[in-house]
């Protein structure tokens, strides 16, 4: 098994030095990174998410590191996510499986 890793290591070093053909490598810099907006969501498309999701207001919470508070007044609209958890929904949504992925059962 450490063997496998380590070769596996250096051929992503040969890559990266451009020593593989085959390999593009790219770096983006935050000067010319472009990325739109998250889009905003509303107390519906919460609840909706979250449901699809089959998880109650507290599991969605720990899954976003945010309070079940929280939660509960996006779903009621009284204030609306704002900053990282409009990505972190956003994610959510597209991709349910990185979200779902980090919760187990006792």
């Amino acid at each position: 098994m450490g063997a496998a890793i380590i070769e596996a290591l250096d051929e992503a070093i040969a890559f990266q030095a451009g020593q593989k053909p085959g390999a593009t490598v790219r770096t983006v810099t935050a000067r010319r990174a472009m990325r739109a907006p998250a889009p905003r969501y509303r107390k519906g498309e919460i609840a909706r998410l979250r449901k699809r999701m089959k998880l109650s207001q507290p599991v969605f919470a720990d899954a976003l590191n945010v309070s079940s508070a929280s939660v509960k007044s996006w779903e009621q609209g009284v204030n609306e996510p704002s900053g990282a958890v409009l990505r972190l929904l956003q994610i959510a949504e597209r991709h349910p499986e990185v979200i779902l992925e980090g919760i187990s059962t006792r």
